[in-house]
């Protein structure tokens, strides 16, 4: 579910999914959530992330894995996912397709109600990665497989409370568009993409239900390894 931008400490090809990465990233969160009490569902906040990849050497899988954390004044995420990706290499291109484990747990609040969002499922992805000039660009697809649990807990305007549970299947779908820059002088990976959830609680006429909901955000990420 993702948008980053990306700072390095040297400069890659785009096969960089070649050999071990191990990097951190701090940026710009923007989720677009259904409208909760008064609040529109719409905040900016910060996302902080950890990810690597490993591809062993003379071989067409690699492992990746990361963590992420978002928060705004109205919305709080973590996520996790490891996958295992094949990578096929035409010349200066790669296409790449692969699968793995995804969670992530959404904390929606305003003025005395919270409702959760939980899903927990698989991740299908496919890439491309090429160079325009001397620019690596890469280009993700996600598909998100999800068993969602939402449950809310709000205020009746009473002195209760109202409270409500909801769950099912449900897919996301994920645009993710990663290139390299200069940042005053460091190299740099900027990443800019969406992703848009096909069910999203909310809480409706007195009863959970489903929504949909986008989620944008843009990161610079520092390679530590």
């Amino acid at each position: 579910m993702t948008l980053a931008g990306w700072l390095t400490l040297g400069a890659s090809s785009a096969s960089a999914i070649e050999g071990t990465e191990l990097n951190s990233s701090v940026g710009i969160w923007a989720p677009l959530l259904p409208e909760l009490a008064n609040d529109s569902g719409d905040s900016v906040g910060v996302l902080m992330g950890l990810s690597g990849h490993h591809r062993f050497d003379g071989y067409r899988t690699s492992v990746e894995s990361g963590f992420s954390y978002g928060v705004s004044d109205s919305a709080e995420m973590i996520g996790f996912e490891a996958l295992l990706r094949d990578t096929w290499d035409f010349g200066d291109h790669h296409l790449s397709a692969g699968f793995g484990y995804s969670m992530m747990n959404w904390d929606q609040d305003a003025a005395g109600h919270d409702i959760e969002s939980d899903y927990q499922g698989a991740k299908v992805v496919t890439g491309w990665e090429t160079c325009f000039g001397r620019t690596p660009v890469w280009l993700d697809l996600t598909l998100g497989l999800y068993d969602l649990d939402g449950a809310y807990v709000g205020d009746d305007g009473g002195g209760g409370f109202n409270t409500g549970e909801t769950g099912g299947f449900t897919t996301t779908y994920g645009f993710e568009m990663k290139t390299e820059f200069d940042c005053f002088g460091i190299p740099a990976r900027a990443i800019f993409g969406l992703d848009y959830f096909e069910d999203f609680a909310v809480w409706r006429a007195g009863q959970v239900d489903t929504e949909d909901a986008v989620v944008l955000n843009g990161s610079i990420e520092f390679r530590l390894y």
